[in-house]
């Protein structure tokens, strides 16, 4: 299991630069729009939010951007 690990970190470090922009840009991107879609969902008679599970998936989304640039550096 630690070299998969190992090789997961390796592939992350050894990947050019452009290439780990992308993936940054694309994940902050769909981050983003989790959070949009959060906002938008929200029922105002009911003073509630209706999917907080996008909210959930948005921080699990930056948190792994947050860990992958760690990585990189």
């Amino acid at each position: 299991m630690k070299s998969l690990y190992y090789q997961f970190v390796n592939f992350i470090q050894t990947m050019p630069a452009i290439w780990f922009v992308s993936i940054v840009l694309i994940m902050f991107a769909c981050t983003l729009v989790l959070v949009m879609k959060f906002f938008k969902i929200y029922n105002g008679t009911q003073k509630n939010f209706e999917k907080l599970s996008l909210l959930i998936l948005a921080l699990m989304l930056f948190a792994l951007l947050i860990y992958l640039t760690f990585l990189r550096n």
